[in-house]
């Protein structure tokens, strides 16, 4: 490889990791954890579970009580079934029905006991585990969290490309040659080279099957032109379980009981078992049953099969047979499988589980020799400390996640039944404390010290939790093994084994160590930043400057160049407000629904926010070039630039025929990229 394609590849493998480090961190230490999501749910509450076998479950017992409850008649209900508990899920859309009553035509979603039918709203349900498995995919930020993570997972997998093609010809040599004495900078590209070698293979497949999961929807792009736009019928193809179907009427017959028909499916194929449900017009003369289940995963590992039935002639309308492979249905499972380690029990899940902490860590090693190698006496002091707090911010935000999980695992012992809104308690209280400890640690400056600190935190923390479990619950280690309650136990060990290891590493971290590192052969004294910046300034006026002519018949200066992009954005948004009412136009409607003939005061708030102070800051950037001024330009250039990011993602989404729309709002992307480089630029001249 020639040197410059050898640095092409280089940089793009550097750029592309270090973007992405925080959220890719985040997303395999949550996912690590949210592996054992049931198992999480069942420690949390620390009551004994039962399992009833699927085959023995009373549906139409459950149908019938929710029915008197919730009205199902014209529905369409999902039923989910867990794997490891006497939990179901179920959620119920609005009736069909126009004749249906007010509470028919609510929809709902809630937790069903199934030997109780006592039900649980998703926030009563609330885990701590579901809380790591949403924030695996960042679906606490509406919308763009899952498109996000996707976006991460396909920059991860061109950065793991780059770097096998960057460190082809040192895996092997490296992988042998580790060496723990060497300086910092060489122990930790021997070890992001050497652990990223060992779970390449783990990292790759995440990669893949979580771009796809992430953004999936530009998978589905290409496949809506095979169906010339019918969504619908697309959807049926991959999904054919989602498939609607038009209400006609009420059946005059008595339903048939759901039970014959989930033990016809069972019987139908050797060791095959339900996992899910459909119903579909529940009470009509088409009403149909869907049932899903899934051959057992040392028998085949893809086995879909499913069943539709028209109810009340009791006829089959298609069949999924779990021994034949249908490419558009089950190459979806395929990459959920994979993807969750759902195929292997529980000794596969803590395989997965181990690399994903392995993957942190190479994260982690990738991001410190960053730090390392731009640490020099040569370099500018604006740019080390800039290499600095870049180091400060990122360690704070990835170490104390071990310390934060810890103590949200006892957050949630202590107030288990406290709460009534799970959901909210938990989110409050693991973003309060992350805040302050990534605070503390960013403005502590010494990433030693956020290292060690946050290790031991995590390690002691760790060990209060299977205490904690014994004192709330009584279920102590011995109590659970004796009991078989081994989800329970399992979390228990697994926090001794992560707690001890923290600790063993904690006090094998040398202070010796730290006088390695480039931080401590060419410290910055933060106290005398001041006198230290006023030094270089002196040095650079001693040194002769050299006049550059700009010749560029292209060259605007950079004032005008902003205020013309602050301009151009805010046109763009009053484009997109004249192709709103081009739309109502053309939808021959000129009344906007919940219009009163006036200006609504949010329509103003948001012209201002938008175009208006667009325009504000392309006027004022043209006489303003106060340093406050260009802070405040560069966090709103920000803003607006996610918000257009946020737009145009929408829009595809729910309106992707509205192609002069979109290119609009794909234009003002551009524009807001061009805006943020070139405030950033004026910020630092």
């Amino acid at each position: 490889m020639s040197t410059r394609n050898y640095n092409v590849f280089f940089n793009a493998h550097t750029i592309s990791g270090i973007v992405i480090s925080i959220a890719l961190y985040v997303i395999f230490f949550a996912g690590a954890f949210s592996l054992f999501k049931e198992e999480i749910q069942v420690w949390e509450e620390g009551n004994p579970i039962s399992y009833t076998q699927r085959n023995d479950i009373n549906f139409d017992k459950i149908l019938d009580s929710l029915n008197n409850r919730y009205e199902l008649h014209g529905r369409d209900l999902r039923l989910i079934l867990s794997e490891t508990s006497d939990k179901m899920y179920l959620s119920m859309g609005a009736s069909k029905d126009s004749l249906a009553s007010e509470k028919g035509k609510q929809p709902n979603y809630f937790y069903v006991n199934i030997n109780t039918v006592e039900t649980e709203t998703y926030t009563q349900q609330y885990s701590l585990g579901e809380f790591l498995f949403r924030l695996h995919f960042f679906q606490q930020l509406p919308t763009i969290g899952v498109y996000l993570a996707g976006l991460v997972s396909f920059f991860f997998l061109f950065a793991i490309v780059t770097g096998v093609i960057v460190h082809w010809k040192k895996i092997i040599p490296n992988f042998f040659a580790f060496n723990p004495k060497a300086i910092l900078k060489k122990v930790w590209a021997d070890a992001h080279t050497t652990l990223g070698v060992i779970g390449l293979p783990f990292q790759f497949i995440f990669a893949v099957t979580g771009a796809y999961f992430g953004i999936g929807i530009l998978v589905l792009l290409p496949a809506n032109f095979l169906y010339n736009g019918n969504q619908a019928k697309l959807m049926e193809s991959l999904r054919p379980e989602m498939k609607s179907y038009e209400w006609i009427t009420t059946s005059k017959q008595e339903s048939p009981s759901f039970n014959s028909f989930a033990t016809k499916t069972v019987n139908e194929w050797d060791n095959f078992h339900l996992t899910n449900a459909y119903i579909k017009n529940y009470g009509g003369v088409n009403m149909k049953y869907i049932l899903i289940g899934e051959l057992e995963s040392h028998d085949r590992f893809i086995g879909s099969g499913r069943v539709t039935y028209d109810v009340n002639s009791g006829t089959i309308d298609t069949v999924k047979n779990p021994n034949r492979l249908n490419y558009a249905q089950d190459a979806q499972r395929v990459i959920s499988k994979l993807h969750f380690a759902d195929f292997g029990g529980i000794s596969l899940k803590i395989i997965y589980f181990v690399l994903a902490l392995i993957t942190c860590f190479v994260i982690i090693t990738g991001v410190l020799i960053w730090i390392e190698a731009r640490n020099k006496k040569s370099m500018a002091l604006k740019q080390r400390l800039y290499t600095a707090k870049v180091g400060h911010i990122y360690l704070a935000m990835c170490l104390s996640l071990l310390p934060v999980t810890a103590l949200a695992f006892l957050f949630v012992k202590f107030t288990s039944g406290y709460f009534d809104d799970k959901q909210n308690a938990i989110y409050y209280f693991y973003f309060t404390t992350w805040l302050l400890f990534i605070l503390f640690y960013r403005f502590k400056r010494d990433n030693y010290f956020t290292n060690k600190s946050s290790l031991l935190l995590g390690g002691i923390l760790g060990l209060l939790i299977p205490i904690s479990n014994g004192i709330i619950s009584d279920n102590w280690i011995w109590n659970t093994y004796l009991n078989n309650q081994f989800d329970i136990l399992f979390i228990d060990l697994l926090w001794i084994i992560i707690s001890s290891l923290a600790l063993i590493i904690y006090f094998k971290i040398k202070p010796s160590i730290k006088e390695k590192s480039a931080f401590s052969v060419a410290p910055i004294d933060y106290k005398n930043i001041a006198a230290l910046k006023e030094e270089e300034a002196l040095k650079k006026e001693r040194k002769p400057q050299d006049q550059t002519i700009i010749n560029d018949k292209n060259y605007i200066p950079m004032r005008t160049k902003i205020s013309l992009l602050w301009i151009f954005i805010a046109i763009g948004f009053i484009l997109h407000h004249i192709y709103g009412l081009a739309h109502i136009y053309f939808q021959e409607s000129v009344l906007i629904e919940g219009s009163t003939g006036e200006t609504p005061f949010w329509a103003h708030q948001w012209r201002i926010l938008m175009e208006g102070l667009a325009l504000t800051f392309g006027l004022l950037s043209i006489e303003i070039s106060k340093k406050w001024f260009i802070q405040i330009s560069f966090i709103w250039a920000i803003i607006v630039g996610l918000f257009n990011v946020y737009h145009v993602i929408t829009a595809i989404i729910h309106e992707a025929s509205n192609l002069s729309e979109i290119l609009i709002l794909f234009l003002l992307v551009i524009a807001s990229v061009f805006l943020i480089k070139s405030i950033n630029q004026w910020r630092k001249d």
